[in-house]
């Protein structure tokens, strides 16, 4: 005679009650007036649960047209944020870039952007210092090539929070990427672009 395996009539049993319990959360959060679900959310994106936080943002992006695009740009910056701090940032990107795209001022996110795209120059930067150590003529020539591409799309994002918001540490960083890109002629006119660049600085998020 064949045993009932009880534990896995549980563990099914679990995981329907789960797959309901999403079906119906999903069917409420769709009834639910969309000024109810974003207050919802605002009670819990800058809470220490991220889980909850990401789940509300995320239930807000399915009635997105029902918002406004403050409000996208808003729950975009969280949850670039919350994916930052669960060390996911390839998936704050596209979230920190729709901000800037609504928002061009809000300097935070150039900010956020910036240190993101800097540990990636990091990675690059290592394979062009392993190159030279290889005395591979071929290599280190591709590897500065990609680097340098880095280097060029992380700068605007430390110029514009440099801008709006003056930092030594930030200043020395735009410095020394200039110079291991071989363009130290452009910090000539670095303060010429600092000068237009904070004409146009967003602190906070509007609603």
């Amino acid at each position: 005679m064949i045993k009932p395996n009880y534990s896995l009539f549980m563990k099914k049993i679990i995981i329907l009650n789960f797959f309901i319990l999403l079906v119906f959360e999903s069917a409420f959060s769709q009834t639910k007036k969309i000024d109810d679900l974003y207050f919802d959310y605002t009670q819990f994106r800058n809470s220490p649960n991220r889980k909850e936080a990401k789940t509300k943002a995320l239930a807000l992006f399915e009635r997105s047209a029902e918002l406004n695009e403050k409000q996208i740009a808003n729950i975009n910056f969280h949850l670039g944020s919350i994916y930052e701090e669960d060390k996911q940032p390839e998936l704050a990107i596209p979230h920190y870039q729709k901000v800037i795209k609504t928002v061009p001022g809000h300097y935070v996110t150039h900010r956020a952007l910036a240190f993101i795209y800097l540990r990636q120059s990091d990675a690059l930067g290592k394979k062009v210092t392993a190159a030279a150590q290889l005395k591979n003529a071929t290599l280190h020539a591709e590897a500065f090539k990609n680097y340098k591409k880095q280097v060029l799309l992380t700068l605007p994002y430390f110029e514009k929070s440099q801008a709006c918001d003056p930092d030594e540490n930030t200043l020395n960083i735009i410095n020394n990427l200039y110079k291991t890109i071989k363009e130290p002629q452009q910090l000539t006119t670095l303060n010429s672009r600092l000068k237009t660049l904070a004409n146009d600085c967003v602190s906070l998020l509007d609603e």
